[in-house]
């Protein structure tokens, strides 16, 4: 089969359009079939109207209008080109109502990765503010490096991370509130000063997060900095395991405030304590790629702080009331 040639614009031409408000001109007298009436209804003068339609032709080398006929009547070509000038006008203004529907509701989709300690107790709050603002909404929990490759990978468009992604461009960054370190161990073991620790750590082994997690590396410095070298036999990826591991009686651990939250029914007869004259904590992050998502990560980043005030802040002070808003403070 014989390939059909495009068509081909001669040395030293330019292509023609015609723009859109000609086209609603031509369209408004070819429906009234009257220049006087049509230049009434759009606004102009009929000589500007005469003078559009004038353009029109030349500029598609053919006669649209028959000009010694009253009322005005278009020529076939004319009538054909009415048919496209309708169409492509109805087509234009339904494109433009598209645009602000789309503008003036909901995002298509929104999809939503969290560090799993957050996404148990910020999540659900989350996902409520947001279901009026994405017409689907995906979450998804993990470990900080998991949240981490799928965000840059473009599978998730807003992250609640302990990452900051410092070395990256183009994002939006909310510092929502700090997450204060603690210690879990038997409740047979009351003293929890540093000597209380140290006393601990000498005689119960540590149940520790996984080595290659941030919050484990996070644990690794603040013990070496007490001076601190418990014996490591268990390392466990979940709270809740290493929870229901110290309230078995084995060890003891390090934990976060919002990690405590997270899994409070697994503590058992484990008690939490704050760090002994220490205010270790990790910062917990909103990241979003800059402009994609307009107001939303502001407004999720305002929700997040006013559930912590509103919410997790007065259930975590009955599980540890030595607790303090400040130490939750950016």
């Amino acid at each position: 089969m014989a390939r059909q040639s495009k068509p081909t614009i001669a040395p030293g031409e330019k292509e023609r359009f015609v723009e859109f408000s000609s086209l609603a001109v031509y369209a408004a007298v070819a429906r009234e079939r009257s220049l006087t009436v049509a230049a009434q209804q759009i606004g102009l003068t009929q000589p500007a109207v005469s003078l559009v339609l004038k353009q029109i032709e030349t500029s598609m080398g053919i006669e649209l209008i028959d000009r010694t006929k009253r009322p005005v009547r278009l020529t076939s070509a004319g009538l054909r080109f009415q048919d496209y000038a309708d169409t492509m006008l109805a087509e234009a203004r339904r494109i433009a109502a598209v645009v602000r529907q789309t503008a003036s509701t909901a995002t298509p989709k929104i999809r939503l990765g969290m560090i799993d300690s957050a996404s148990s107790v910020l999540g659900p709050h989350i996902v409520n503010h947001l279901k009026d603002h994405a017409e689907k909404l995906t979450m998804r929990g993990g470990i900080n490096r998991t949240i981490r490759d799928e965000f840059l990978g473009r599978e998730l468009d807003i992250v609640v991370t302990t990452d900051s992604f410092d070395a990256e461009g183009g994002l939006e960054r909310h510092e929502l509130f700090r997450d204060p370190l603690l210690i879990v161990a038997p409740a047979e073991f009351r003293d929890r000063s540093l000597n209380g620790l140290r006393e601990i750590a000498r005689q119960l082994p540590l149940v520790r997060y996984n080595r290659d997690s941030t919050l484990g590396v996070q644990i690794d410095v603040f013990l070496r900095r007490l001076g601190l070298e418990p014996a490591n036999r268990f390392e466990i990826d979940t709270t809740d395991s290493l929870f229901r591991m110290v309230s078995a009686g084995p060890g003891w651990a390090i934990t976060t405030a919002i990690c405590l939250l997270q899994a409070q029914h697994s503590l058992g007869i484990a008690t939490p304590s704050l760090l002994p004259g220490s205010n270790v904590s990790r910062c917990i992050n909103l990241i979003a790629r800059e402009g994609e998502h307009g107001k939303i990560p502001k407004q999720v980043s305002r929700v997040c702080r006013s559930v912590l005030n509103a919410t997790l802040l007065p259930q975590l002070q009955n599980l540890l009331p030595a607790l303090r808003k400040e130490q939750f403070r950016i």
